[in-house]
Protein backbone atom coordinates (compact mmCIF):
# COMPACT_ATOMS: atom_id res chain seq x y z
CA UNK A 1 0.00 0.00 0.00
CA UNK A 2 1.32 3.44 -0.90
CA UNK A 3 1.69 6.11 1.70
CA UNK A 4 0.32 9.58 1.07
CA UNK A 5 0.94 12.55 3.26
CA UNK A 6 -0.47 15.99 3.01
CA UNK A 7 2.06 18.80 2.83
CA UNK A 8 1.70 22.37 4.08
CA UNK A 9 -0.14 23.40 0.92
CA UNK A 10 -2.72 20.65 1.31
CA UNK A 11 -1.46 18.61 -1.63
CA UNK A 12 -0.41 14.97 -1.59
CA UNK A 13 3.34 14.60 -1.30
CA UNK A 14 3.33 10.85 -2.11
CA UNK A 15 2.26 9.04 -5.23
CA UNK A 16 -1.12 7.98 -3.87
CA UNK A 17 -4.19 7.79 -6.09
CA UNK A 18 -3.24 10.73 -8.29
CA UNK A 19 0.14 9.24 -9.19
CA UNK A 20 -1.21 5.81 -9.96
CA UNK A 21 -4.13 7.16 -12.00
CA UNK A 22 -1.79 9.22 -14.15
CA UNK A 23 0.43 6.21 -14.79
CA UNK A 24 3.13 6.54 -12.14
CA UNK A 25 5.64 9.14 -11.09
CA UNK A 26 6.90 10.04 -14.59
CA UNK A 27 3.46 10.40 -16.22
CA UNK A 28 2.78 13.84 -14.70
CA UNK A 29 4.85 15.65 -17.32
CA UNK A 30 3.09 13.87 -20.17
CA UNK A 31 -0.30 14.68 -18.66
CA UNK A 32 0.70 18.32 -18.29
CA UNK A 33 1.86 18.44 -21.89
CA UNK A 34 -1.40 16.93 -23.08
CA UNK A 35 -3.34 19.43 -20.97
CA UNK A 36 -1.28 22.31 -22.37
CA UNK A 37 -1.77 20.97 -25.88
CA UNK A 38 -5.52 20.75 -25.35
CA UNK A 39 -5.62 24.30 -24.00
CA UNK A 40 -3.54 25.53 -26.93
CA UNK A 41 -5.91 23.80 -29.33
CA UNK A 42 -8.93 25.44 -27.68
CA UNK A 43 -7.24 28.86 -27.77
CA UNK A 44 -6.32 28.32 -31.43
CA UNK A 45 -9.90 27.38 -32.30
CA UNK A 46 -11.24 30.38 -30.37
CA UNK A 47 -8.84 32.75 -32.15
CA UNK A 48 -9.68 31.25 -35.54
CA UNK A 49 -13.43 31.63 -34.86
CA UNK A 50 -12.97 35.28 -33.87
CA UNK A 51 -10.74 35.89 -36.91
CA UNK A 52 -13.29 34.30 -39.25
CA UNK A 53 -16.12 36.35 -37.73
CA UNK A 54 -14.14 39.58 -38.06
CA UNK A 55 -13.08 38.69 -41.59
CA UNK A 56 -16.66 38.00 -42.64
CA UNK A 57 -17.84 41.26 -41.08
CA UNK A 58 -15.14 43.22 -42.90
CA UNK A 59 -15.95 41.53 -46.22
CA UNK A 60 -19.64 42.36 -45.78
CA UNK A 61 -18.86 45.98 -44.89
CA UNK A 62 -16.48 46.29 -47.85
CA UNK A 63 -19.12 44.96 -50.23
CA UNK A 64 -21.72 47.37 -48.82
CA UNK A 65 -19.41 50.35 -49.25
CA UNK A 66 -18.40 49.25 -52.74
CA UNK A 67 -22.08 49.12 -53.73
CA UNK A 68 -22.65 52.60 -52.30
CA UNK A 69 -19.66 54.00 -54.18
CA UNK A 70 -20.81 52.32 -57.38
CA UNK A 71 -24.18 54.08 -57.00
CA UNK A 72 -22.55 57.53 -56.86
CA UNK A 73 -22.31 59.44 -60.12
CA UNK A 74 -19.04 61.35 -59.79
CA UNK A 75 -19.64 63.14 -63.09
CA UNK A 76 -22.83 64.68 -61.72
CA UNK A 77 -21.05 65.72 -58.53
CA UNK A 78 -18.24 67.34 -60.54
CA UNK A 79 -20.87 69.25 -62.56
CA UNK A 80 -22.55 70.46 -59.35
CA UNK A 81 -19.22 71.64 -57.93
CA UNK A 82 -18.36 73.39 -61.19
CA UNK A 83 -21.71 75.20 -61.28
CA UNK A 84 -21.36 76.22 -57.59
CA UNK A 85 -17.89 77.63 -58.21
CA UNK A 86 -19.14 79.59 -61.22
CA UNK A 87 -22.09 81.03 -59.32
CA UNK A 88 -20.15 81.71 -56.04
CA UNK A 89 -16.50 82.31 -56.89
CA UNK A 90 -15.72 84.24 -53.68
CA UNK A 91 -17.07 81.51 -51.38
CA UNK A 92 -15.31 78.82 -53.39
CA UNK A 93 -12.01 80.72 -53.13
CA UNK A 94 -12.37 81.20 -49.36
CA UNK A 95 -13.26 77.53 -48.87
CA UNK A 96 -10.25 76.39 -50.87
CA UNK A 97 -7.90 78.78 -49.01
CA UNK A 98 -9.26 77.57 -45.66
CA UNK A 99 -8.89 73.93 -46.64
CA UNK A 100 -5.32 74.56 -47.83
CA UNK A 101 -4.49 76.35 -44.58
CA UNK A 102 -5.83 73.46 -42.47
CA UNK A 103 -3.97 70.87 -44.53
CA UNK A 104 -0.78 72.95 -44.21
CA UNK A 105 -1.18 73.12 -40.42
CA UNK A 106 -1.72 69.38 -40.16
CA UNK A 107 1.30 68.58 -42.31
CA UNK A 108 3.53 71.09 -40.52
CA UNK A 109 2.63 69.75 -37.06
CA UNK A 110 4.20 66.41 -37.90
CA UNK A 111 7.52 68.13 -38.67
CA UNK A 112 7.66 70.21 -35.44
CA UNK A 113 7.58 67.17 -33.11
CA UNK A 114 11.23 66.21 -33.81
Amino acid sequence: MEETTTGPTGTNSGFGAAGTAAGGPGAGAAGGAEDASARFGKAKDFARDKYDAASDAMKNQYNRMRERVDDVDFGAIADQVRSYVRSNPGKALLISVGAGFLIGLLLRRGDDED
